[in-house]
């Protein structure tokens, strides 16, 4: 599994490991997502490592499975396993309309995608719904991850 950092000023940046020094020394916003996405993986000229060494392309970087992310001067936040899984389990196209807009709404079809066919009536830390017919937003770790991934991506 290789880690990537993400943060504004470089598109994605290869790291030795979960101790490398980039990682606490940069001030954010910033994310750590790891390689180990289908998407990522499966992609050609991926970028992924190996006889050039290069990173993969921010959208391919964007499959990962996150690790932590940070806020502009805040702490960093360690993603949970439920939420990096809902992560990678959205379609591309739903990952960046939540990057640009963190408060989007989903629909039962696309939150059954996202919680990989979880019942449209479960409640996690990282979803919230409301009306009927249903309609979902991120919320917790999930909800702080895309915030900080749409301040990286409009810097």
């Amino acid at each position: 599994m290789a880690l990537y950092l993400l943060a504004p000023g470089f598109t994605v940046r290869s790291l030795d490991g979960a101790d490398d020094r980039a990682i606490p020394s940069t001030a954010g916003p910033a994310v750590v997502l790891d390689s180990e996405s289908p998407d990522a993986a499966s992609s050609a000229g991926s970028g992924e490592p190996g006889a050039s060494g290069s990173p993969p392309s921010v959208r391919d970087a964007l499959a990962g499975r996150p690790h932590a992310c940070r806020e502009s001067g805040g702490h960093w936040v360690e993603i949970g396993y439920e939420a990096a899984d809902h992560w990678v389990q959205m379609t591309p196209q739903l990952r960046q309309r939540l990057i640009d807009d963190p408060l989007a709404t989903l629909d039962v079809s696309e939150f059954k995608t996202a919680t990989n066919g979880g019942s449209a009536s479960i409640i996690t830390n990282n979803w919230v719904y409301s009306g009927s017919p249903r309609v979902y937003r991120v919320a917790g770790q999930l909800r702080e991850f895309v915030t900080v991934l749409g301040e990286i991506m409009t810097r």
